[in-house]
């Protein structure tokens, strides 16, 4: 399976003449880890780049350049996993057909959670409350384009699990596939600083992320 970063090349492409739009487009990218290349409007039209960062204002420029996505440094503002999961999108869809998102969680007093998109890690992040993983998972859900959505709940702690589990089934219905996971091997000793619990609980919601469990269903 190839990595988005080793079959990027030149299909990145930054185009801005206004300085601000290009610092906030740049530092995003860097953050994401995600290859570009910073070029000129003109050499930017000519190019065969697939996606092309620019400012909302020159954006008009590229109206009538074809098979190209162009993403506006407005957008940087919502979900940087979302605007992410578009650029992997528009890389990877005519490589690999199958364009899974799959969303491992591993509950507890810190919630972690990683995603999978175009088997591409996308995102992985711990959050501290229920009610920003519900906002996160919202997000998640109804702006990422999938054939197949999946997600993973470790169970841990299962009154967190099938909350969570309660509340994307009764969200999203036969939209989202949902499995309650057996955690049995994932996690490492708590007893250990808040800097390394942080990378456990990522790693524990990877390892949910690709193991089968049990068909979550409302009765």
């Amino acid at each position: 399976m190839p990595f988005l970063r080793d079959i990027q090349n030149d299909k990145l492409v930054v185009s801005t003449l206004k300085g601000k739009s290009y610092y906030n487009i740049t530092k995003f990218l860097k953050y994401n880890n995600l290859n570009y290349e910073s070029l000129s409007p003109i050499e930017a039209l000519e190019s065969n780049a697939k996606i092309i960062l620019t400012s909302r204002e020159e954006s008009i420029f590229f109206l009538k350049k074809q098979n190209t996505q162009i993403i506006h440094d407005t957008e940087l503002n919502k979900e940087p996993v979302v605007i992410k999961a578009k650029i992997v999108k528009k890389i990877m869809e005519k490589m690999i057909c199958d364009d899974q998102l799959t969303i491992g969680i591993d509950p507890g007093n810190r919630i972690g959670i990683v995603v999978y998109y175009f088997h591409q890690e996308i995102e992985s992040i711990v959050l501290s409350s229920i009610e920003s993983v519900i906002r996160f998972l919202m997000i998640i859900l109804e702006e990422i384009s999938s054939c197949r959505k999946i997600v993973r709940i470790g169970d841990g702690d299962i009154n967190m699990a099938r909350n969570l589990a309660e509340f994307i089934k009764f969200k999203f219905k036969r939209l989202v596939h949902i499995e309650i996971v057996n955690e049995s091997g994932s996690s490492i000793s708590s007893s250990i600083e808040v800097n390394r619990r942080i990378i456990r609980d990522k790693s524990s919601a990877k390892i949910i992320a690709f193991r089968n469990g049990k068909t979550f269903e409302i009765p």
